[in-house]
């Protein structure tokens, strides 16, 4: 499982794999439970990239998010 842990790291990521998504956008979509995520605690956010692939390839055939 490839985690990356917290927003900003989560933003590089999909920058990085030309899906830029904004810090606030996935706050966003994380307070709509949109975007698959842990929080182990109140302020972690723990993010597993294979499910994050998994949530992109779905939200874009159906243009939601």
């Amino acid at each position: 499982m490839r985690n990356v842990r917290g927003v900003k790291r989560l933003a590089e990521y999909l920058a990085e794999n030309d899906t830029p998504i904004s810090e606030s956008t996935i706050y966003r979509l994380k307070r709509e439970k949109k975007i698959p995520y842990i929080s182990p605690s109140p302020r972690i956010l723990i993010f597993d990239l294979d499910a994050i692939d998994n949530w992109l390839s779905v939200a874009n055939a159906s243009g939601d998010y």
